[in-house]
Formats: C-alpha cells, sequence, structure tokens
C-alpha cells in the first residue's frame, strides 16, 4: 500500500526560496514558449481599491456599448500571465459580443491570500464602476477563470455575496482547483500509466501552501469554495464548469456544481472525459475548440 508523505510546514521565505526554481523552470517551458507571442491585447495599469495592477484588455475600440468579460489566468497561484489567455481572448470578444479585461493578478508566494483576490475583486468593481472608461454595460459583467482563475473567479462570487457590489450575470470555472484544503495525495491521481497525466500532488502541496500557508484557513470558502454554505451559494449567477477526466480536481468541481444545483443556481457541465488539466491551453485540439465554444455560448445565453 502506498505510504502517504508527511506533509511538510514551510515559512513564507523558505516558501519563496523553494519556488525560486519552479518559476525559473517554467520559464524555460515548452507551455512558456508557446505563448510567447505578440500580444494581442493592449496593456492598461487600473488605480483600483487594492492599488495600480496590469490588465489586458481587447476590443476597447469597439464603439458600442457592451457587456464586459472578465478573464482571470491559471497556473496554481504561482505562476502564469495574461499573456496565456492572450491568444484566445479575441475570438471570445467577437463571437460573444463581448469587451475583455485579462487581470495580471499577483503571485504567490510573495503575495499569499487574499491579496490576488482582493486584486481581481478590485479590478471588477472598477470596471463596474467607470463604465465609460471601457465602453461598457456595467450591469452586465460575465466574470470566469482556468484552474487557479476559477478559484478566484468562484471566491469573487462568494465575496459578492456579502457586499452586493457587483452585477455578476454569469461565471464560468475552467477546470478549478476548489478544495485546497484537502491534501493533494487524498485527491483522484488515476492508476498505472494513466497515473503520469494527472496533477504532482508534491507540486500541488507547494502552490498550496505558497497560496495560503495555514492548514486550517484554507478551509476558509474564500481559499476554498467548496466549503461555501448554502446562503452564499445561493447568491450565485448562472455557472458554466468545465472539468477534466484525467485531472485530480475533477471531483472537487463536481462537487461544487452539485452544491449549486443543489442551492438552485442554473447549471451547464461538461466533464471531458479523455482531456488532462490545462486542455483548454490549446485551441488546436478539439476539446480546447468545444470548451471555448460553451465558453462563448454561455456568455451569450446569459447577458441581456
Amino acid at each position: 500500500m502506498f505510504r502517504i508523505p508527511k506533509e511538510k510546514s514551510y515559512t513564507q521565505e523558505e516558501l519563496i526560496k523553494k519556488t525560486r526554481k519552479i518559476k525559473l523552470l517554467d520559464k524555460k517551458s515548452s507551455q512558456a514558449k508557446l505563448h510567447k507571442t505578440a500580444l494581442v491585447g493592449k496593456e492598461l495599469f487600473l488605480n483600483t481599491e487594492e492599488g495600480k495592477i496590469r490588465v489586458l484588455v481587447y476590443n476597447l475600440e469597439n464603439p458600442k456599448k457592451l457587456p464586459l468579460f472578465v478573464n482571470i489566468h491559471g497556473r496554481g497561484f504561482l505562476l502564469g500571465s495574461p499573456e496565456m489567455d492572450d491568444p484566445y481572448m479575441m475570438n471570445v470578444a467577437i463571437n460573444a459580443n463581448v469587451k475583455i479585461i485579462n487581470i495580471d493578478y499577483s503571485l504567490s508566494p510573495e503575495a499569499i491570500f487574499p491579496q490576488a483576490l482582493n486584486e481581481c475583486y478590485s479590478v471588477v468593481k472598477y470596471a463596474q464602476n467607470h463604465p465609460e472608461e471601457f465602453g461598457i454595460d456595467p450591469e452586465n459583467i460575465t466574470v470566469g477563470g482556468h484552474s487557479a482563475g476559477g478559484n478566484l473567479s468562484a471566491s469573487i462570487c462568494l465575496k459578492n455575496s456579502e457586499t452586493k457590489e457587483l452585477n455578476i450575470k454569469c461565471l464560468i470555472l475552467d477546470y478549478p482547483p476548489l478544495d485546497i484544503y484537502t491534501d493533494p495525495y487524498l485527491k483522484p491521481r488515476g492508476k498505472g500509466f494513466v497515473a503520469r497525466f494527472f496533477l504532482s500532488p508534491k507540486i500541488a502541496r507547494i502552490f498550496n501552501s505558497c497560496y495560503c500557508n495555514n492548514k486550517e484557513e484554507r478551509k476558509n470558502s474564500l481559499v476554498s469554495p467548496v466549503y461555501a454554505e448554502k446562503d452564499q451559494l445561493k447568491t450565485f449567477p448562472p455557472t458554466l464548469i468545465l472539468t477534466a477526466g484525467k485531472d485530480s480536481l475533477c471531483t472537487e468541481a463536481e462537487n461544487f456544481r452539485d452544491k449549486l444545483i443543489e442551492v438552485g443556481v442554473k447549471i451547464k457541465h461538461k466533464c471531458f472525459k479523455f482531456s488532462e488539466h490545462g486542455f483548454t491551453l490549446n485551441n488546436k485540439k478539439s476539446d480546447a475548440i468545444e470548451g471555448w465554444q460553451m465558453m462563448i455560448e454561455h456568455i451569450k445565453n446569459n447577458i441581456k
């Protein structure tokens, strides 16, 4: 029987030192090179309540007042940038007939919970309060994200269940990690050869610790949305959830789906059974094309 390695405890300083190599290797990775092209989005810096935040924007030159889609990138709260999703944004902007803000939030472990969440929330709030700056309809806002960005998107809605400040008309959760509390070694990992396609629990532990280094605090619903109360979930807008069959995060996202259905939230869900975590970041594959099309249709079907 496989013995689960004991989970180590790190100080933030130790995590910063430990993740330097991960970040360096990531910059040299094939995935980083795949998205190292000329940017389509225009770079802006927004003076939000959380300070100056960099974003990439799309379709702002369109003279019409349009709905807004706020996109939040993934990669474990530790890596990634809005440039990752840049190649896909104009497809969404044109076909969903929206303008887009793609957020460059602060990364862990230098920025720990709730900094990234507060930054993303503040960008949505800023855009809603300055509609003339973007040429948007402040009553028609969609928020969505991929992987860690899905976690942040769900957490924005949870935070808004208390503040009631944002007009979020629909939500997109693309293979999101929604349970940061449960040890990654206890999550589904497949068997035999198939296991190699799943997220590494060793790395996932580090990602979780970097984002929230207090084990008990990880059960906070703003860190792990799957632990949200029914009253919080009742406030959610229509939600699209995409999951991947070869992904350790699939089960927790589907558990979250069930909780939303239980309180009456309108849900659209599809599990791409043979896909891996991050599958939508490849617009040449049929599952990615279908996933992005589902996002576009979800936006179109839930905004005025």
